[in-house]
């Protein structure tokens, strides 16, 4: 079965809607995804976008290409802590430029805004779920982000059967794959890995990467700052 990559937009928006939907159901609070994401195409008035969502005047924002692009932040091609009037100039300033990967190159005409994050480096950690022929793995490290690294050395594993439907907090906490996480975030993520494989064999995700996921002490949000993400077709 062939695997399609998606959009940014469209994987985190998945994540918002069904991961509420799939956390254990133990827990006695069940994290929310924010919600606030909008996909600006060429066809985007972006001086009534504003009237349909508001935040965008009023909160700090991230842009970036939402074309399938690995590694914006290393190419210059993600802004960070903007206001919306930046935003605008950011999208005048990189629409339609030619922009050489690799062997390819294209133009960039669709981008992603959410609200910015404000957080530390150790706020930040690597997660990504992966399909092969046994099942599912499960793939975590602490000190994600930019800087990430050779995830395939650093990572931890778990792995999980593809009849085995039975994953919980506790079977992740004891298996250790969320070491060097706080004490005080442990169950938090768990529940949210839990929830998170949950909505991947559910949708038939192929394979789903969070880099970052930020977990900050302010309110003890989770929030999925960068998603790759593609679904069997």
């Amino acid at each position: 079965m062939s695997a399609k990559a998606i959009r940014e937009y469209d994987g985190r928006s998945l994540l918002v809607k069904y991961i509420p939907e799939e956390y254990p159901s133990q827990q006695q609070r069940i994290i929310s995804l924010d919600s606030r994401l909008v996909l600006i195409t060429p066809k985007t008035n972006l001086d009534t976008l504003p009237t349909d969502h508001p935040w965008l005047l009023t909160t700090p924002l991230v842009i970036k290409p939402d074309q399938l692009i690995k590694r914006r932040g290393k190419l210059g091609l993600v802004g960070l802590n903007l206001k919306w009037e930046q935003c605008i100039k950011w999208i005048h300033d990189h629409i339609d430029r030619d922009i050489t990967i690799g062997p390819a190159t294209g133009k960039l005409d669709h981008f992603v805004v959410s609200p910015y994050v404000a957080h530390s480096k150790s706020d930040e950690y690597y997660v990504c779920i992966q399909s092969d022929r046994e099942g599912e793995v499960i793939m975590f490290k602490t000190g994600g982000g930019v800087d990430v690294g050779n995830v395939d050395e650093t990572a931890s594993r778990l792995h999980v059967d593809i009849d085995d439907d039975g994953l919980t907090v506790q079977r992740i906490l004891d298996d250790g794959i969320l070491d060097g996480v706080p004490d005080d975030r442990l169950e938090s993520l768990a529940s949210f890995v839990v929830a998170l494989l949950r909505v991947y064999r559910r949708l038939h995700f192929a394979m789903l990467e969070i880099n970052p996921l930020v977990q900050t002490d302010d309110d003890g949000q989770i929030h999925v700052v960068d998603l790759a993400a593609k679904l069997d077709e």
